[in-house]
């Protein structure tokens, strides 16, 4: 561990050697891991929330007889990736957020401001936990969503790496409001406020994800291009049986079946990434942009 023994536990420890940056991003990423799974209120909105809408959406809004019963399961399933999206997103606005504005507010910063701290390290380490975490909401989300009926249909074996990249490539652009919201507001209340607010207006804006294009009231194929809605519908395109996306209401517009798609979520990752690490330079650590 690059942890001091004898300082605070959520301190990283300097180090001069070449492997200092992975130690440190190592460091923040096992503090912040740990922090998360120890919250009970980061449990209830990351898992328990999300799953919950999921299962009171198809008690009350997917009543039996509104869909024919060979696409129910179909139907679930789709809901139930809109809600896993929702989860992740959750993960990384609220959970992610608020562990750095806390760290902000008890002044953790003007300790770690002394230390030769990579601010690229400690974002990393921070989006490490982060996205392992997402993973586990929208698993979860899913696994509930089996218990009631919904059914999955892997395209081919390359779908699984597909559906966590699209995943992660979101989920970053969402990593990086977090961050900007931290910077900003610098308060935990108001911060978990407009945290939840964002999340929920991104869901319910794109149609829950871009799983129910009728719910979208701008141009559909826009669905294919907003992030969060396009991870999601990557994600259908790869877990979901073609056959019933007609009846279903996925589409129109067409599935993003081209890889291109997922490089464009790769390509907003990467400047979300760039403009992170520059805010955490400049705004969290104080050491301008290029320094």
């Amino acid at each position: 561990m690059s942890i001091e023994a004898d300082a605070d536990a959520g301190r990283p420890a300097s180090t001069g050697d070449r492997n200092g940056w992975l130690r440190q991003a190592g460091a923040f990423a096992g503090r912040d891991l740990r922090e998360l799974v120890r919250n009970r209120a980061v449990l209830f909105w990351s898992l328990g929330f999300p799953a919950g809408f999921y299962l009171l959406t198809v008690a009350v809004f997917i009543p039996d007889g509104q869909v024919p019963d060979d696409a129910m399961p179909t139907v679930k399933a789709a809901t139930a990736i809109g809600y896993g999206i929702f989860g992740a997103t959750i993960v990384c606005l609220n959970a992610f957020g608020q562990h750095l504005v806390s760290d902000l507010e008890d002044r953790r910063y003007a300790q770690f401001r002394s230390l030769p701290i990579h601010p690229s390290a400690d974002l990393a380490g921070r989006t490490v936990a982060a996205l392992s975490f997402a993973f586990v909401a929208f698993g979860f989300v899913l696994a509930v969503s089996v218990a009631t009926g919904a059914a999955y249909a892997l395209r081919s074996p390359a779908a699984i790496p597909v559906v966590l990249g699209a995943l992660a490539l979101s989920s970053v652009l969402w990593l990086v409001v977090a961050l900007a919201i931290a910077v900003l507001v610098r308060d935990a209340r108001y911060a978990n406020i407009i945290s939840i607010s964002v999340a929920m207006v991104a869901y319910f804006l794109t149609g829950y994800n871009g799983t129910s294009p009728n719910a979208f009231t701008a141009d559909p194929g826009l669905l294919n291009l907003i992030p969060n809605s396009l991870a999601a519908r990557i994600v259908v395109y790869n877990l979901l049986d073609a056959s019933s996306w007609g009846t279903t209401g996925l589409t129109p517009p067409a599935m993003p079946a081209d890889p291109a798609f997922l490089g464009l979520l790769a390509a907003y990752a990467v400047v979300c990434g760039l403009v992170g690490v520059a805010l955490m330079r400049s705004q969290v650590y104080d050491r301008g942009v290029l320094r």
